[in-house]
């Protein structure tokens, strides 16, 4: 049997993203097992899924921090024997444990730390999305792939757990979810902002359900006081959950985060508020049903890869230009889209 280790420890949108590499792989090689090494905190994201035959945990800050423990982690890889290992990411310490492991076929790109580390390196291109250059990483194993969306499986917990919430809030569908938060600040689209994007959508959806994690709980209070018709589960539930709210919506309002590529898993009408960061980074929503808000004509944009935690010029002027008219006229837009 091939045997296959594919690692990705950045963030969650950045795992969903990896999904594809992993179906693609057991479509194309037949009797294959596939392995993901993941972070503690991306782990339930692949915990249901079919084409995984093990979720390995990297706790780089936690139990995996001493020298020792990283070396002893690298040895146990390495004694599961794998013929290839796909490492998307490009960190200095995926790359050691992909080297670690002593496979045949080690896959990585040309902008990654430790090259060396690699039999074989793929080119990081601009303007490509994240899935199209993830998926180039195969060539190397003999795969060419075409179009391929990742795959989410919430559990019957999850959905069990979601079912519940609805009924006792009483949200009715067609509702809208909207993801406020952000790992990084300057992606956060302004919550007084949000607020009024919110009250456009009420126009037209039954309910508006706020998802989001521990992280975003200072968050609620800026929508406090939008009425019943907007639920919040902020800092409720875990991801997965999050993820069958969101499945189950007719629209996701959403930052460049996660939930726009939990969205595109599930083809649910998408608008995502770009500001510090540009679409030809790869990381837009991957599905029809979708629209992309951002500023125009601004000499500072994009400033980083991933936004930051303070703007550079310290305006968040690329956020706030995008007026919530702009917002809720796409929102609406690709929502009709759905029924046309």
């Amino acid at each position: 049997m091939t045997r296959v280790l594919v690692i990705q420890t950045a963030f969650l949108g950045d795992v969903i993203l990896a999904l594809p590499l992993v179906q693609v792989i057991k479509k194309s090689l037949g009797e294959v097992q596939v392995d993901f090494l993941v972070i503690p905190e991306t782990s339930e994201i692949l915990e249901k899924h079919p084409d995984i035959s093990k979720v390995i945990v990297y706790d780089k800050h936690g139990k995996h921090n001493s020298v020792s423990a990283f070396l002893d982690l690298r040895t146990g890889l390495r004694r599961r024997v794998y013929n290839y290992v796909v490492c998307p990411h490009r960190s200095a310490r995926s790359a050691l444990l992909a080297s670690g492991t002593h496979a045949g076929i080690r896959v990585g790109f040309d902008r990654s730390a430790w090259k060396r580390s690699f039999t074989h390196l793929m080119p990081w291109k601009f303007g490509m999305h994240e899935i199209e250059r993830n998926l180039s990483l195969l060539r190397p194993l003999g795969i060419k792939a075409g179009r391929e969306k990742p795959r989410l499986y919430p559990g019957e917990q999850n959905k069990d757990e979601v079912s519940r919430f609805l009924s006792s809030k009483g949200v009715e569908s067609p509702y809208a979810v909207v993801a406020p938060g952000t790992v990084w600040k300057t992606k956060q689209y302004p919550p007084e902002m949000m607020a009024q994007v919110i009250k456009g959508l009420l126009g037209r959806f039954s309910n508006v359900v706020l998802i989001g994690g521990m992280k975003d709980a200072g968050l609620t209070a800026a929508f406090a006081g939008l009425g019943t018709r907007v639920v919040s589960a902020i800092g409720k539930f875990p991801f997965m959950s999050s993820a069958e709210l969101t499945r189950r919506a007719s629209l996701l309002v959403a930052n460049d985060s996660a939930p726009i590529h939990v969205a595109s898993a599930f083809d649910v009408p998408t608008v995502a508020i770009f500001g510090p960061t540009v679409r030809d980074f790869g990381f837009y929503p991957y599905h029809e049903r979708s629209r992309v808000v951002e500023a125009s004509n601004m000499g500072c944009r994009p400033c980083t890869i991933h936004g930051g935690d303070h703007c550079p010029i310290d305006t968040l002027e690329c956020m706030r230009s995008i007026s919530p008219e702009r917002v809720v006229t796409a929102a609406l837009e690709v929502a009709e889209a759905r029924h046309a």
